[in-house]
């Protein structure tokens, strides 16, 4: 089949004419002259060769790959993107898929349209052959995201836990100046596995050099299915999470200061141990924190933070809580680039119920490896949490209050190897244990949750 090819002759002659001419090629060599203008930068006579290929042969995808390619060049990301796409859906290797996914992705962030732009990468980077062009579609990736105005963030978890509950470790109910009884079965440790979906948004309102404001929203779905032998039901354990946010960052002249608002709205489930029937509940937290990081010379920062909250639960019988936190954070970079970080927190609560009205101090140090451990990544942290209700009640006030002692450890494996479509498993396996005087509060937990983050 021939193919009437409207042409530059300087591209067929090799000379300075700019003069155009008509001639019948085969397909195939018109492909090639396509091909050949496109790599001499000649994109306005590659794109008329491709659609004059197209006309004839509406599926040739090798003609689709090169509009998808010189469209954008010439002001048309559009047309670059539908043909690009076109090509994809006709390429029959993983390294046809490849050139087309690209392709794609660089028509749609010359549209503007960061988030399909991100889409397309995403499938170069399933289909990518080689280890230099993984990295090359996760740095464009990353690119996008710098420019687009809206950030997009999915997580799964799946973690089974010795106590999704957080339970009592024994039935036994006793603290000072109390008598002693016996707990529910939902108020001891109970094992099961615990299952979570995070979904956001991100929209950057404004940004230059020195400041940007963002405004985000978040929902998060948990449930918690029971394997221990117990009449309660999954559904006691159900939450829902929902948050909007406001915040703002902006550059010093020595380091930065962030400000953020935020609205959070939680439901969870009020069990009738009688009845064993579930009432949905919920509270309403407004917060407000303030962040300032100071770098001290090149390799550390320190970073303090305050915050405010406002928490109205919807049971009359627990009404408001007011809490304040302070908080100090120091990292340091070593030389071989890993960091470590200590960080100490106050925190005050202030009830209407005199159970929420407590104070609390949480101790932490942990250590990040820069660089991998065999085909893992590394990171581990450790503290303590001491906290004290001088005015705890059960059937009668607890003699001296409530105190609790908490030691905490966490330990996060990175699979960078293990990727697809710019997503990674993560492994994270925490362990804590309380030891309190009013025994409910005595308790430990061991969970181990798998879940699925973006790389970008």
């Amino acid at each position: 089949m021939n193919s009437k090819i409207i042409a530059m002759a300087a591209c067929l002659l090799g000379s300075a004419a700019s003069a155009q001419t008509s001639l019948d090629l085969p397909l195939s060599e018109a492909r090639s002259l396509a091909a050949e203008a496109l790599f001499a930068g000649e994109t306005g006579l590659a794109l008329d060769i491709a659609r004059a290929i197209l006309a004839q042969a509406p599926d040739d995808r090798d003609a689709l790959a090169i509009v998808a390619a010189a469209a954008p060049q010439q002001g048309d990301p559009r047309a670059g993107r539908i043909a690009g796409a076109q090509a994809y859906a006709l390429s029959q290797t993983n390294a046809q898929r490849y050139e087309a996914a690209r392709l794609t992705a660089l028509a749609a962030a010359n549209e503007q349209r960061f988030t399909l732009g991100t889409f397309w990468l995403r499938r170069a980077l399933i289909v990518a052959g080689s280890d230099e062009d993984r990295a090359q579609t996760r740095a464009d990736a990353r690119l996008l995201q710098q420019q687009n105005p809206w950030i997009f963030d999915i997580a799964a978890t799946l973690a089974p836990s010795s106590n999704v509950n957080g339970g009592a470790a024994n039935n036994v109910a006793s603290a000072p100046g109390n008598p002693t009884g016996t707990l529910s079965d939902d108020a001891l440790a109970l094992a099961g596995w615990r299952g979570s979906l995070t979904l956001g948004a991100t929209y950057r309102l404004q940004e230059n050099a020195t400041s940007r404001t963002l405004i985000g929203a978040q929902y998060q779905a948990a449930r918690v299915r029971i394997t221990d032998d117990v009449d309660v039901p999954d559904e006691a354990l159900a939450t829902n999470v929902a948050e909007l946010s406001l915040r703002h960052d902006r550059l010093l002249g020595n380091g930065s200061i962030s400000g953020q608002l935020a609205y959070t709205m939680v439901d969870y489930r009020d069990l009738d141990s009688v009845t064993l029937q579930t009432e949905v509940q919920k509270y309403d937290i407004w917060r407000v924190d303030i962040d300032r990081r100071l770098p001290l010379g090149d390799k550390a920062e320190l970073s303090l933070s305050l915050g405010r909250s406002w928490t109205e639960y919807d049971i009359t019988r627990i009404g408001q809580v007011t809490r304040t936190t302070l908080g100090s954070s120091l990292a340091y970079l070593l030389p071989n680039e890993d960091l470590v970080r200590a960080t100490l927190i106050y925190g005050s609560s202030d009830g209407d119920n005199l159970n929420y009205t407590m104070t609390d101090w949480t101790a932490q140090f942990s250590y990040a490896i820069a660089d991998p451990v065999g085909p893992v990544t590394l990171a581990m942290a450790a503290g303590v949490t001491w906290a004290d209700y001088p005015d705890y009640q059960l059937l009668l006030p607890v003699a001296g209050g409530r105190q609790d002692t908490s030691l905490f450890s966490t330990l996060n494996i990175g699979f960078p190897q293990v990727s697809y479509a710019g997503f990674t498993p993560l492994l994270t396996i925490t362990a804590t244990t309380t030891d309190s005087n009013v025994s409910r509060f005595t308790r430990d937990a061991l969970s181990a949750g798998l879940s699925i983050r973006s790389e970008f």
